[in-house]
């Protein structure tokens, strides 16, 4: 086994293992459902469908959907947070190669993606503390954010951080999506 191999192994347990440490005692007026049609309910699209099955793999079966919640939330803010990264160490060193437009466009999706990552943090917080007043625009927030950087990267397709937007665009809609289901949307 590689040593990339390796890791991406150990993080996808860990993964796993903090998923599966999400507790939440039950909540008051918050509906019960399976998995399945959490996902089924949150779930406007194909692709969307797919992320909620795969995010939610693990997850406890409670059946309230807080759970489900705060499993997605904390998986958008994985994936913001190797986002962040990875631009980061685009941005390294003062990388010569990139174009002042690209260096630009890096600055301001690590800037966007701590901005959506402490948004969907308090996310997690809140729903784990039955508080319901600003999750849903949080998650609206943190979206935007994600998107915002989305923008910045349009003029460069080439870039890495390109399909790992598009991915996070989708973690956060269903992060808001699933939360919609506590809150209504």
């Amino acid at each position: 086994m590689t040593r990339a191999s390796a890791t991406g192994f150990l993080a996808t347990v860990a993964m796993a293992l903090a998923v599966a440490a999400v507790v939440v005692d039950g909540c008051d007026n918050v509906p019960s459902m399976s998995m399945d049609d959490a996902c089924l309910k949150a779930s406007t699209s194909q692709p969307l469908l797919a992320l909620c099955h795969g995010e939610l793999l693990n997850a406890p079966e409670s059946g309230e959907v807080t759970v489900y919640a705060v499993i997605s939330a904390r998986w958008a803010q994985w994936a913001y947070e190797a986002t962040s990264r990875a631009a980061a160490g685009l941005l390294g060193n003062n990388n010569a190669s990139l174009a002042a437009g690209e260096r630009a466009a890096y600055e301001a999706c690590v800037a966007r993606y701590a901005s959506a990552k402490a948004r969907v943090m308090a996310v997690q917080t809140q729903l784990l503390e039955c508080s319901y007043a600003s999750p849903k625009q949080e998650l609206i927030d943190a979206r935007v954010d994600v998107e915002a950087c989305g923008g910045e990267l349009s003029r460069f397709a080439a870039s890495p951080l390109h399909a790992m937007n598009a991915d996070d665009q989708l973690k956060a809609t269903l992060a808001y999506e699933l939360t919609g289901l506590i809150i209504g949307k």
